[in-house]
Formats: C-alpha cells, structure tokens, sequence
C-alpha cells in the first residue's frame, strides 16, 4: 500500500476552515453583556445628592448610565405614601430590575410593590426599619429589602455641641409635631438626653418656618439652637434661622452636615450623604452580581464629627484643642 502524503495546499486550507468555525462558534456563544435598569425613588429633595453620589459610586463600580445601566427616576414624586405607591407600581410596569430609595416611605412602597417577585430593594437612609417593617432583622433580613440604616446619634450631638459651649443653659431645637420623622427622634431620645445633660429645652415646638424664625427673638441668654435632620416642613427656613442666629450671637450646632445655612454650624455630629450613597451603591453591586439581599445585613451609615473653626470664632467660642483633635474635619 502506497503511503502518499496529504498536500499542504490542503492542509493549510482545512486548517483556516477548522480556526474560523471555531471563531464562529466563540462568537455565537458570547453573551451579550447585561444591562440593568434600576428605580428609584426619593422622599424629599433634600436628599436628592444621595442618588447623585449613589450614581457616582456605580459609575466608579463600572456601571455606565446609557451602556450598562439606566435610571428611572422622577424627582416630582411624592410628598405622602399614596404618591410614592404609585411610583412603585409605574416603575414595576417599566421592568426595573432593581429599586434604590431614599427614605422609609420611598422603601416601603418599593417593598410593598415587590411583594411575590424576586425583584431587590436596596434603602438608605431608614432609621429603625425593623420597626417600620421594612426588615424582619437587621443580621438577616429576610425577602427582597436591604440597604443602610441610621441610628440616631442627636443626643451624641447636642452632648458634643455642650462640650463645645459649656456655658449653655438654654436648647432651642425647633421641631413641627406633623414631621413623623423629627417626631421620632425627639421621642425617641431627646428629651431624655435634654434633661440628663443638666439644660433645659427652650419653647421648639413649631407649626411653620415663620413661628421657627420667630422664636429665635424670645430666646434667653446662654442659649444654643441645636438642628435635628431631617426637618422636612422646616428645611426651607433654615438658612435664614442661621442668619437670625447669627445676629443674635446665638450659636448653632446641627446634625445635618449639608443644611447650607450661612454661617455654617460650629459643629456638626452627622452622617453624610455621599458615605450613605457609597454604601448602598456597593450592596446594588453585590446585588446586580448574584448576592441575595435576603442574606445581606443591613448596614449602619457612620457618623463624623466636623467643626467649623470660623464659625465658632464668629460666636464667640474658642474650642480647647483636645475637642479639635478629635474632629472628622475640621474647617479653619
């Protein structure tokens, strides 16, 4: 038998074939990359930066807004819990893979229009959500919610703002009965923390930014006006409270570091919006990648002391050193 060999010719050519259905078959095989479209949802203006950063934290993550990635989202929304439900619900009819809110009412619809899907809800910032029902557990939440709360640290605050100006005898901290979230905070420990830190709480109770402004000329000496956050029907008024304050040499201390009064508080005890956004950008991503928010634990948005040394020279105080160094930020 004549053993003859096979062409090169041939070889060559049946070699190329071979590589270019391989090719083919790579290429049909690949799949196309995923994008995702997320809802979101945001309580009051106010906290509207933190979708600004949250949008910022998934661009650095490798989120591209019009490639990967797209944001439904309607600042008009709101302001009571039947507006919010309806976002949910339009926003589910728009195929959202996933919801991002901002606030507990904006999270409890999300929740309430996800039920019996397997579409996840990511939060921030929600105080006490197990007793909003927004979580069965902070360990382990249970469903489709997750995200990051806030523990209210307000008397931590006004105990730093007391360390700051010792002199103090007097708190006027406004507050309107129909905010369920400055409610809240004034309830849940404020007062207790009023009384035990040995001053006493001046008239706060308010029904509009006019009567809040009003108050500031009543105040008696050794007062400080201490600002609770949110302070959702007040926010409007508050830069112009810091400029009454301002003329009356009355120091303001706050726990909101972007109220955007001028002055600027001496101190703020605070969360910031752009650590709660990169916390909650960062669960998305795990979310997006295959993680379950059901076996995710909520996560706790940390707090920062800043002092501002210009304003405090403003008012009048000097801050020992041993309170600066233990400032977050410190603005001189």
């Amino acid at each position: 038998m004549t053993n003859k060999k096979f062409p090169q010719k041939l070889w060559t050519a049946l070699t190329a074939l071979i590589l270019l259905a391989m090719l083919a078959s790579g290429c049909a095989s690949a799949p196309t990359p995923k994008s995702y479209t997320v809802g979101v949802i945001v309580e009051i203006n106010w906290l509207s930066p933190i979708f600004d950063n949250f949008k910022t934290t998934m661009t650095e993550l490798g989120y591209v807004e019009g490639e990967n990635i797209t944001y439904l989202y309607n600042p008009e929304v709101g302001p009571d819990q039947a507006a919010f439900d309806a976002e949910a619900q339009r926003l589910m009819e728009q195929k959202v893979d996933i919801f991002f809110t901002v606030g507990t009412m904006t999270t409890k619809a999300a929740k309430k229009a996800v039920e019996g899907t397997d579409i996840p809800v990511v939060f921030t910032p929600v105080i006490n959500p197990i007793e909003e029902g927004v979580v069965a557990s902070i360990a382990n939440p249970g469903g489709n919610v997750t995200g990051v709360q806030i523990v209210d640290h307000s008397p931590k605050g006004l105990e730093w703002a007391l360390k700051i100006a010792p002199q103090t005898k007097f708190v006027y901290m406004p507050y309107n009965p129909a905010d369920t979230i400055s409610m809240m905070i004034v309830n849940g420990g404020m007062l207790e923390a009023i009384s035990q830190l040995g001053v006493e709480l001046a008239p706060s109770e308010v029904t509009s930014v006019d009567e809040m402004l009003a108050r500031v000329d009543t105040l008696p000496e050794d007062t400080i006006i201490f600002l609770l956050s949110p302070l959702s029907s007040l926010e409007g008024g508050l830069e112009k409270l810091s400029q009454l304050a301002k003329e009356r040499g009355v120091p303001v201390f706050s726990t909101n570091r972007e109220i955007g009064a001028s002055p600027f508080p001496v101190a703020n005890y605070t969360v910031t919006m752009d650590g709660e956004a990169e916390q909650g950008a960062n669960m998305v991503d795990r979310i997006l990648k295959g993680q379950k928010p059901a076996d995710m634990p909520v996560e706790t948005a940390e707090y920062f002391l800043d002092i501002d040394l210009k304003s405090a020279e403003a008012y009048g105080i000097q801050i020992p050193d041993e309170i600066v160094k233990q400032a977050n930020v410190i603005i001189r």
